[in-house]
């Protein structure tokens, strides 16, 4: 191989790992903790988180509202069974809950563990399956936790802006799928609660079979 041909190598291999390294998802380990026995989940709304002083606040309030509730709906199909009780929004105060506060709606609904989730984007596709101007993009974290000692069970975070395979070829195996299609907003986020929660060892019994 000639020196030209090794450079032009070296440069097509560069290219490859920036596209690793700048992949439109992103993800967190989540922590795991399986010595707690759950009678209970109390699983609170989908809470919004909006910078009030930016000035494009309130249209971000409104879509990261609707975003919420499309993942209470999402995570209501997700979750089943005895062992999952669904916290009415009316018990629910502005703001994050205090562990205090968590205790007294776990307690309220007979648990012993809590799952919060926060959306802080959601960003409908501006376009068809096929092609788009802008894709959809999804942010939110969840977190399950006992309500004894506030012990963290298991937690995980999704971040992605769906890319085309000509931005990140590494997305082929995901692209394909997903049918190589443009997931609008509510499909990115289903994807990124199966993934999430197909983590947690403690929601095992917990997801629905069909998900």
């Amino acid at each position: 191989m000639t020196t030209h041909s090794l450079v032009r190598f070296g440069s097509f291999v560069g290219c490859l790992l920036l596209l690793a390294g700048c992949a439109g998802q992103k993800t967190t380990n989540p922590v795991v903790d399986e010595s707690v026995a759950i009678s209970c989940i109390a699983v609170m709304p989908a809470l919004p988180t909006v910078d009030y002083d930016a000035p494009e606040a309130q249209e971000k309030n409104t879509t990261l509202l609707q975003g919420a509730q499309v993942i209470n709906e999402l995570v209501r199909e997700m979750l089943t069974g005895p062992k999952v009780r669904f916290v009415g929004e009316q018990d629910v105060s502005l703001g994050s809950p205090t562990l205090e506060k968590s205790r007294e709606i776990a307690n309220r609904y007979q648990c012993n563990a809590v799952m919060d989730i926060t959306v802080s984007r959601f960003d409908e596709r501006v376009g068809g399956d096929y092609g788009v101007k802008q894709p959809a993009a999804v942010t939110f974290a969840y977190r399950l936790f006992e309500t004894g000692e506030g012990r963290v069970l298991c937690h995980g975070r999704f971040d992605e802006r769906q890319q085309s395979l000509m931005e990140n070829l590494f997305t082929l195996s995901k692209a394909q799928s997903r049918g190589l299609t443009w997931l609008s907003a509510k499909e990115l986020a289903r994807d990124g609660l199966e993934e999430k929660f197909g983590e947690c060892p403690s929601l095992d019994g917990a997801l629905h079979s069909d998900q």
